[in-house]
Formats: structure tokens, C-alpha cells, sequence
């Protein structure tokens, strides 16, 4: 007769058992036990699955034999539980994924149903527009530039993102890495604290060492930050290059007058906050003939930030503008916000800390990626 075969899930392997032992009896057969997951909101179970043979019918005459010893069916090894903490530690990720993704699109639902509702914007444009914002770009700027794309392409995603990288690659005009200049060159670097101008100049000098084999020089005229000095000496130690110190305008001249066989000289500075120390600043390192006054800002600052730094560093006229800490940006789109007030070429953008493997000489392509970010 054909044995009956069912299967029992509970929350664990004891359940599971019970659960057997009551619905078939103490002469039923476990077939097989695995653990199967609960998902996101439940729990795993055990499953198992087991047979028992039915009660016998009338008994028929057998010749007289010794019967064969009955051979139990191997049991599979219960499935080790995984501990609880390892479940719930699942359970939280899975929950943290499933509301950042929601989080995001819902916060490019919303951007998109604004441009459409508040700006008056076509839903291509909107989608556009949502996709600036969400890079970092200033929403002003953003506005700006789908409304320019909507005035010459068709009202399609694909054609007005198309014309947005033209109207940015307008305004991102890279330049000459500043280790490859021939001649004589000097750098003199300003900007913000904590943006890495004293890395970003160790990592200048790194690649003209390495790549033209040009005599280098360092001169700092930061004197206010504790350590300054002896950060910019360590880099120097390491390539073997001189540093000097200026305090002020005689110092400075006499350093580079030292310094006059070199054939790239870099000048650190310290971050300055307030509009007067950053002209006094300026001012001091100007002094120096045919310097080139480089701009250093971190893509990872805030487009309103940003913004702020390119109007008080705007009077000096810089020459050239760096990007830095491209890695550490959520949304290095806010770059943009410098360029347009600074309009000045890019020299190179630095995305790491490594000396010199992390900066780079971008071309207007990369840079427009750099804000709007790559297509898939």
C-alpha cells in the first residue's frame, strides 16, 4: 500500500518534529529536512519532510522465512541554524538597501515633479533637471541650462541632455597640466582650509619629476597652521627637493631668488576665511613675476558653498582653478558653481590621496562627465 507523505515547516527543528510526531505518529519516516528563508519581514523555518506506511490490511499466508532485517533510510543531517544575529544583521541590510533606493526615487520623483510644477518645465526637461540637481549642480544653474537645451533640441531627454554637455563644455575648458609646461613656471596655490592644496602640490611635484625630470622647488608662506610647514618638509624630504619658508614680502623674494635654477617652483599658502587676509595673501604672493595664481576647491563642498568661495576668491583674478577630492563628492556637480563665476581654465582635478597616482589632467569630456555623470 502507498505510504503517506507530508510535510511540516516550523520555527525550528524541535517544532518541526513535534509537529511530525503528532500528525504521524512515532513510526513515521523524516524523508528530509532543509532550512528555508523567511524574506524580509518573517522569520526562517525548518521544513521536513516524512512518511509513514499505512496500518496493514487481513494477514496472508507467507512460507515459513527468516524475514529481512528492515533497513531505516538514512537521515540527512539537521541544516546547522544560523545564528540570530547573522539573520537579523541580513534582515537590516536588506531593509537599509530597500529604503535608500526608495529614498532616492522618491527624491527623483519629487525634483522632477517640481521642475515640471513649479518651473514650468516639459517633462523631458524635468527629468533633465532632476538628473542636474541630483549630480550637485546648482539649482539655478540647472534651470538654466535645460532652459537653454529646450530652446534648441527637441523636448527628448536624450537631445536636451545632449546639448546641456554642449553648453558645459563651453564652460569647462580644461587646460595644460601644470607639470608639462615648458620653461620656467611658478604656481602659487590658494584657497580654502582643508581643501588639500599641500597635497595637491606634492602631488604637482611628483609628476615632474617623474614625467619631464624638471628641478623642482617648494616655497610656503603658510605660517599660520600648526604643521604646515613641517607637512609640505616631509613631501620635500622624501623627493629630495629644497623647501623654503617666507614670511613676508623680503622673504619671499629672497626664496626665490635661491630657488632661481628651478624650473617649477610651487608656492603653498594657508586657507584664509576672511576677504582681507585672503587679498593680503594674494598680495604677498603676487609680488613674485609671472606667477601663476591657481585656485584649489573640493568637489566634495556644496554647491552654495562653493559658490561662496568662487565670489570671495573672485577679486584676486586667479589664473587657473583645481579640482580636488573628486572621490570624496556625493555630488561633484556643485564644481560647476566655481567655474561659472571664476571662468578660468581648469588645470587638473586630484580624486585621492595618493602621491602622485591621484591627479589627473581632465578633458573637456571627463570634465562634463564630472558633473553630469557617465551615461550607462
Amino acid at each position: 500500500m502507498t505510504p503517506t507523505v507530508r510535510t511540516f515547516r516550523a520555527p525550528d527543528s524541535a517544532a518541526a518534529l513535534a509537529a511530525v510526531k503528532a500528525a504521524l505518529g512515532a513510526e513515521a519516516v523524516i524523508l528530509s529536512t532543509r532550512a528555508v528563508d523567511g524574506g524580509l519581514f518573517r522569520r526562517p523555518e525548518v521544513e521536513i519532510t516524512a512518511a509513514v506506511e499505512p496500518p496493514p490490511g487481513p494477514p496472508r499466508p507467507r512460507p515459513r522465512e527468516r524475514p529481512a532485517p528492515e533497513v531505516e533510510p538514512r537521515r540527512p543531517p539537521p541544516p546547522a541554524p544560523r545564528p540570530a544575529d547573522d539573520l537579523l544583521q541580513d534582515e537590516i541590510r536588506h531593509l537599509r538597501r530597500s529604503v535608500e533606493e526608495a529614498r532616492r526615487a522618491l527624491a527623483s520623483v519629487t525634483q522632477e515633479a517640481r521642475a515640471g510644477r513649479d518651473l514650468q518645465l516639459p517633462p523631458a526637461g524635468a527629468e533633465v533637471y532632476a538628473r542636474l540637481v541630483r549630480r550637485g549642480v546648482e539649482a539655478a544653474l540647472a534651470e538654466g541650462l535645460v532652459r537653454s537645451a529646450l530652446a534648441a533640441a527637441p523636448p527628448e531627454p536624450a537631445r536636451i541632455l545632449t546639448v546641456v554637455k554642449d553648453l558645459l563644455g563651453e564652460r569647462l575648458v580644461p587646460c595644460r597640466a601644470p607639470w608639462l609646461h615648458d620653461g620656467r613656471h611658478v604656481i602659487a596655490m590658494v584657497g580654502p582650509t582643508g581643501v588639500g592644496k599641500t597635497t595637491t602640490l606634492a602631488k604637482m611635484a611628483a609628476r615632474a619629476l617623474l614625467e619631464t625630470r624638471k628641478r623642482v622647488a617648494f616655497v610656503t608662506v603658510d605660517t599660520y597652521r600648526i604643521g604646515a610647514t613641517e607637512q609640505l618638509a616631509r613631501y620635500a624630504e622624501i623627493m629630495g627637493l629644497p623647501v623654503l619658508v617666507a614670511r613676508d614680502r623680503s622673504e619671499l623674494l629672497r626664496a626665490m631668488e635661491r630657488v632661481a635654477d628651478a624650473e617649477l617652483v610651487l608656492i603653498d599658502t594657508a586657507g584664509r576665511s576672511s576677504p582681507e587676509d585672503v587679498a593680503r595673501q594674494a598680495a604677498l604672493v603676487r609680488t613674485v613675476p609671472r606667477l601663476q595664481l591657481q585656485l584649489c576647491v573640493a568637489a566634495s563642498t556644496g554647491a552654495l558653498e562653493l559658490a561662496a568661495v568662487a565670489d570671495r576668491y573672485r577679486d584676486l583674478k586667479p589664473d587657473r582653478l583645481v579640482i580636488t577630492k573628486a572621490d570624496e563628492a556625493a555630488g561633484p556637480g556643485s564644481v560647476l558653481s566655481a567655474s561659472v563665476r571664476i571662468c578660468r581654465p581648469i588645470s587638473c582635478v586630484t580624486d585621492g590621496q595618493r602621491v602622485p597616482e591621484d591627479i589627473h589632467a581632465y578633458t573637456g569630456p571627463e570634465l562634463v562627465d564630472l558633473v553630469v555623470g557617465r551615461d550607462p
